[in-house]
C-alpha cells in the first residue's frame, strides 16, 4: 500500500493488481499514482522505469541521461534535426529485458517535454550528458558507470522484492548496452561524434 498526499494506492502481492482511491476528489496526483505501479510492476519483469530522452536511430535506440535541464531533450532534437531519428519520449523511457536483449519503450509520461510515442527500439547506447566547451566522448566502466546510471533509475523502494529484481536488471543492461560520458555543445558535431562511436560510422 502507498499513500502520498491525496492518493491511496493498494496492490496485491506480486502488483498485477492495483486500485487508486483519490482521497479528495483530485486528480492531481493520478499520474504519479500510474507511474508508481507500472514502475512496481515492471521491476520483478526485467523492466525498469528511467529519467532519460529516447531516441529510435534507424531501428537502434539511444538513451540520454542526466540531471534535469542538462539538455536530454536538446541532443534529442539534434538527432531528429540532422539525423531523422524518431524522438520517442524526452523524459522518460521504459527500459525491457526480452530475448536475451535490451529494449526501450516509450511511455505515457513525459515531463515538460512534447515528446511521447508508442514504440520501441534495441538498445544500443546510454550517453551520459555533461555540459562543456568542447565535444569529448569516453567510455564509462566499474563504479563511475554503476553510479551515472543510477541516478536516472526509478526503484521501488517501498517494494524490497521489485528493488532487488530492478538491481539485477540494471546489471544485465550494464553488461550489455555501452555507456558513455559525453561532454559536448549544442551542435552537429557532438551528434556525429557520438554516431562515430556507437554505430562505427565515418561521419
Amino acid at each position: 500500500m502507498l499513500k502520498s498526499n491525496n492518493v491511496f494506492v493498494s496492490a496485491n502481492a506480486n502488483w498485477n493488481q492495483a486500485s487508486i482511491t483519490l482521497l479528495d476528489g483530485k486528480s492531481d496526483g493520478l499520474d504519479s499514482a500510474l507511474s508508481a505501479i507500472v514502475m512496481t510492476h515492471l521491476s520483478t519483469r526485467n523492466g525498469l522505469l528511467m529519467h532519460a530522452s529516447f531516441v529510435d536511430y534507424q531501428g537502434k535506440g539511444i538513451l540520454f541521461i542526466g540531471p534535469s535541464g542538462i539538455g536530454k531533450t536538446t541532443q534529442a532534437e539534434l538527432w531528429a534535426k540532422y539525423k531523422n531519428a524518431t524522438i520517442v519520449n524526452g523524459d522518460m523511457a521504459l527500459v525491457h529485458y526480452e530475448n536475451s536483449k535490451y529494449y526501450g519503450y516509450g511511455c505515457p509520461w513525459h515531463g515538460s517535454s512534447v515528446y511521447c510515442e508508442n514504440r520501441k527500439a534495441e538498445l544500443y547506447g546510454i550517453i551520459v550528458l555533461e555540459q562543456a566547451l568542447e565535444n569529448h566522448i569516453e567510455r564509462l566502466t566499474g563504479i563511475t558507470m554503476v553510479d551515472r546510471v543510477m541516478r536516472n533509475v526509478f526503484l521501488p523502494k517501498w517494494y524490497e522484492e521489485g528493488v532487488n529484481a530492478a538491481l539485477c536488471t540494471v546489471d544485465g543492461l550494464l553488461s550489455t548496452v555501452p555507456v558513455y560520458l559525453l561532454k559536448c555543445r549544442i551542435e552537429k558535431q557532438a551528434v556525429e561524434l557520438v554516431e562515430r562511436v556507437l554505430f562505427k560510422k565515418n561521419v
